[in-house]
């Protein structure tokens, strides 16, 4: 059992009551929720004091245009907001947002975070192609988290539930919507509002069909990706439509420096050089430093990467770079035994141990008796 609310009828339906609920507690200023652009046919995050607002909402959006975790940071980066408001996010937006808070980019005190299960998003091309049906394909799938078409990071995402909020949203598998304190902050607010009650969790068997698909997914994706950059030559051919727009870069929660290396003076290379290097070799590939800068995104935040599918969302040309980093940060992350946004322990990143990583260390020299 568990402090909670339940609610009947529809999932976003609880959740936008649910969420005007908590905005009327004397500590919470308002929420950071996503609201349908009706013009531009998309979701945008909105943050409101508005309970009006709220009700024309959509809590639980088809498509992820903007990772939640950036609008916090956006709202936090410099200092705290005044008073925490409430922030409705995906599941990959909560560990995204937890793991740049380990790195001072974003303020989780200022937020009251509530998730819920999620059946993943649509490609934000596709979905615009044709919104109107896929948002009814959406709605048909939701609570049996059942959705096809939808990113390709989602079909195999084994973290879609809202465990690691302040507040969980659980509906899958159940008939009723049960939303869980999962924090002593969350625990006060409802004893504050007067409505902590004993909730009976979720049984796991609930969603352990949907567990064991995405697992069967996610193993059938890496070794049919893992063929195809098997080599360097395999890796440039699945990099060979990049056109060096950086968009992956811009829309990744997890990039945040404020000018990029890729940006730099460092990589402007004088006319000549080109020529130069282009004689040497016969010829020359342009953009030249395509593969330096998907390897050095990779070697900077593959620790960090949470999965979310955005770059790969925000590439014109449909390059399958989250599946890649997707491969590669799973790799990265198991010679660390850390998934990031999950552990509460700092980024391997941050943390120096002493002779760690021996094993795969090759000494310079071999020390003389």
């Amino acid at each position: 059992m568990a402090l909670g609310v339940i609610y009947t009828g529809e999932p976003e339906a609880a959740i936008k009551d649910f969420v005007k609920l908590l905005m009327k507690h004397k500590d919470i200023q308002g929420a950071v929720i996503p609201v349908k652009m009706e013009r531009e046919g998309s979701y945008a995050f909105v943050f409101t004091k508005s309970p009006e607002v709220v009700d024309k909402s959509s809590p639980i959006a088809p498509v992820m245009p903007v990772q939640g975790a950036r609008v916090l940071s956006k709202l936090t980066k410099r200092k705290p907001l005044t008073k925490p408001a409430v922030a409705v996010l995906k599941p990959c937006e909560v560990r995204a947002a937890r793991e740049l808070s380990k790195i001072n980019q974003v303020c989780m005190e200022s937020f009251i975070t509530v998730s819920f299960d999620c059946p993943g998003v649509y490609p934000t091309k596709s979905f615009l192609k044709n919104a109107d049906a896929l948002e009814e394909e959406f709605k048909k799938g939701l609570k049996g988290l059942s959705v096809s078409g939808v990113r390709p990071l989602c079909e195999s995402c084994t973290y879609f539930t809202g465990e690691f909020a302040d507040f969980e949203v659980q509906f899958a598998g159940i008939n009723e919507v049960r939303i869980i304190a999962r924090s002593q902050r969350a625990e006060a607010i409802l004893k504050g509002l007067g409505k902590a009650e004993e909730v009976e969790e979720r049984d796991k068997k609930a969603i352990e069909a949907v567990l064991e698909a995405r697992k069967k997914a996610k193993e059938a994706l890496k070794t049919e990706f893992a063929e195809k950059v098997s080599t360097p030559e395999k890796l440039l051919s699945v990099l060979s439509s990049c056109i060096n727009c950086h968009n992956c870069r811009s829309v990744c929660p997890i990039c945040f420096c404020r000018e990029c290396f890729f940006d730099s003076d460092s990589l402007k290379t004088p006319p000549h050089l080109y020529l130069e290097r282009a004689s040497r070799k016969g010829g020359l590939r342009f953009m030249p430093d395509t593969l330096l800068f998907h390897l050095g995104r990779m070697n900077h935040m593959s620790l960090s990467c949470v999965s979310c599918g955005t770059c790969e969302d925000a590439c014109p040309n449909m390059v399958p770079v989250s599946r890649l980093f997707a491969l590669v940060s799973e790799r990265t992350r198991a010679i660390f035994d850390y998934v990031p946004g999950i552990d509460d322990r700092p980024s391997p990143f941050l943390e120096y141990r002493e002779e760690e990583l021996e094993e795969y260390e090759m000494p310079y020299y071999e020390a003389r008796s």
